[in-house]
């Protein structure tokens, strides 16, 4: 009897997704051929349930609850994705391995920067405009389990700490209290350094000086422009940024006179040896050297 795939999806991915419209998902059929994909609710009720039912699953950015589930999720660029046994980016694989250039050829890894900068900073050129770039993340005033601090203690300890102007954005797809925008309402009006703004992020990241934010994908995309990083969270591509949980706030900011990393090697790295690239000629063959890797028998 062959395998079942239980997926977990919100609509109208879930339709699309069955109708065959979904790469991802036709990736995955053709590397699980004689598997058959149940399709169910992203809902908690249905993902209660997945703990009962026979076969394995996938939950796209939710805790899974035995190791039979899995959790997937966009690996920050297209085409690359995820297959993880947690939810929580500063535990998967890539959080705890260790970066090591040496057997990287940087031919490729050049090449794959710049078509990844094309991708993802849009045109315009790349430059040095003195000031730090800080996307916001969300709940401002709270500092949860994987941060260092709360994000306006960022905001502070970041003026204490680092001379330059600062350009925060929030996240557009954030939800902010009144007592947080109140917060930043108060930075703005004690620190004419601070600065929030609604420029668009690529141009902030083509023109920042560095990136210092708790763990947002912008300070990996500014990798790609080969702007520095101080992040004050834990996260899955911390290995050449500065982090504030590693090294505390003093060191962190000290780290950015230094040289700067291999930023095209880490890329190549990142990219290439820890997420599955589903428009690879081998992306079956990924798929299911992942899933093997993460103890599913295929």
């Amino acid at each position: 009897m062959g395998k079942t795939l239980h997926l977990y999806l919100r609509a109208p991915w879930r339709d699309k997704a069955m109708a065959g419209q979904v790469n991802l998902f036709n990736r995955l059929s053709h590397a699980l051929p004689d598997w058959a994909f149940r399709y169910h609710p992203d809902t908690a009720a249905e993902r209660l349930l997945a703990i009962a039912r026979t076969g394995n699953g996938l939950f796209h950015m939710h805790e899974p609850p035995t190791r039979r589930i899995l959790c997937f999720r966009h690996a920050y660029v297209y085409p690359f994705w995820r297959f993880e046994r947690t939810n929580r980016r500063w535990n998967f694989d890539v959080a705890h391995a260790q970066f090591q250039p040496d057997d990287i050829v940087q031919t490729d890894a050049q090449r794959f920067m710049r078509r990844m900068a094309r991708k993802t900073l849009g045109d315009g050129a790349v430059c040095d405009d003195g000031f730090i770039f800080m996307p916001l993340q969300g709940q401002l005033q709270s500092h949860r389990s994987f941060q260092s601090m709360s994000p306006l203690s960022m905001i502070k300890a970041t003026l204490a700490h680092d001379p330059r102007p600062i350009r925060a954005t929030l996240h557009p797809k954030e939800t902010y209290s009144a007592a947080d925008i109140a917060a930043l309402a108060d930075v703005q009006s004690r620190f004419a350094r601070f600065r929030l703004v609604t420029d668009d992020a690529q141009r902030l990241l083509r023109h920042c000086a560095c990136v210092v934010t708790q763990n947002s994908a912008l300070a990996l995309n500014g990798f790609m422009a080969a702007k520095r990083a101080v992040l004050f969270a834990q996260s899955d591509f911390h290995h050449i940024a500065h982090s504030v949980p590693h090294i505390g706030v003093t060191n962190a900011f000290a780290a950015l006179d230094g040289p700067d990393p291999d930023f095209a090697a880490y890329l190549h790295w990142f990219f290439t040896r820890h997420c599955v690239d589903m428009q690879a000629a081998d992306a079956k063959i990924q798929i299911r050297l992942r899933l093997q890797s993460l103890g599913w028998a295929l």
